[in-house]
């Protein structure tokens, strides 16, 4: 071998190891950084607005004073009312002051205002006991049978198990006008959450885990033509079938319920953020991706 070649061979062979170590040597050699770079800051809204499916998102972020919850996708936006509420053990619904609080502290980690990274403040939402958003009939809020829908909420537990015990609702669109139409995500009395849907037979339930108190939650229920599926943080917790007929003429209501009554019955108590409606049922790996998006994660 010559002395030219001999002298070539080594920078030859270094500079193939500095490409490599350009392209990822952590791959190449396994070996890792000792402080990587952290994971791009997902807005958790930007992932909810992309779904292809979705027909209306109510973030609840407006401040005080406002009277409207935007409708960022479909521009179906409710109007904040509050009323105080008796009790009634027949529905049950436990009594409420009528409190509406605008713009509190959010409770989704990974839905920032700008420039959307970690140290943002989080977006706001509402907190409530007797205010609620209520939405006018649209068709499109009401999914065919064939269809299916998802219905999608963060929200926050703030009463005890030493309240009243009491339905309390997230979101609800029912009535019993010819039988019983639409859907309903809630907290059941007993203290753990719930689903139901109205059918040609009468309302099926669907119920699920006991709640947390003074607890977030991402609770999500969908129904894709067969079967109606609750899941708790990302992960299924039941099922049920049901044949679901949607409701022709009732308001939608988030954070409170029974728009057939005289008046609402059901109101939640705590905080309501990022309500989110969709036509079909999402997959089970969509739900679980939301739920890490939510909590400030990234998924794949």
């Amino acid at each position: 071998m010559s002395a030219s070649l001999l002298v070539a061979v080594p920078f030859a062979l270094f500079g193939i190891v500095l490409l490599l170590c350009f392209v990822g040597c952590d791959r190449v050699f396994g070996i890792y950084a000792v402080n990587p770079p952290p994971p791009p800051f997902t807005r958790y809204s930007e992932v909810i607005l992309g779904e292809p499916t979705l027909v209306a998102y109510w973030p609840l972020g407006e401040q005080a004073g406002e009277t409207t919850a935007v409708d960022l996708k479909g521009g179906r936006n409710g109007t904040y009312l509050s009323q105080a509420l008796p009790d009634d053990p027949s529905f049950p619904s436990a009594a409420a002051p009528g409190t509406l609080t605008l713009g509190q502290e959010g409770i989704v980690p990974g839905d920032r205002v700008p420039p959307f990274d970690d140290t943002s403040p989080r977006t706001t939402c509402i907190e409530v006991n007797g205010g609620y958003v209520s939405v006018p009939f649209d068709p499109a809020l009401n999914p065919t049978t064939a269809d299916g829908f998802t219905l999608e909420a963060w929200v926050r537990v703030e009463w005890s198990a030493g309240d009243t015990a009491a339905t309390r609702i997230i979101m609800n669109s029912f009535d019993t006008t010819g039988g019983d139409h639409g859907y309903g995500l809630f907290a059941g009395p007993a203290n753990n959450w719930e689903g139901a849907v109205g059918t040609p037979g009468g309302p099926v339930f669907l119920s699920g885990p006991e709640i947390l108190f003074d607890t977030t939650n991402h609770i999500v229920l969908t129904y894709d033509g067969h079967l109606l599926r609750l899941f708790v943080n990302g992960t299924q917790t039941a099922a049920i079938a049901g044949n679901y007929q949607p409701s022709a003429q009732s308001s939608l209501f988030i954070g409170v319920g029974g728009p057939f009554l005289p008046q609402p019955r059901g109101p939640w108590v705590g905080k309501i953020q990022c309500v989110a409606l969709y036509t079909g049922a999402l997959p089970p790996d969509e739900v679980s991706k939301h739920a890490v998006f939510g909590n400030g994660g990234n998924a794949s």
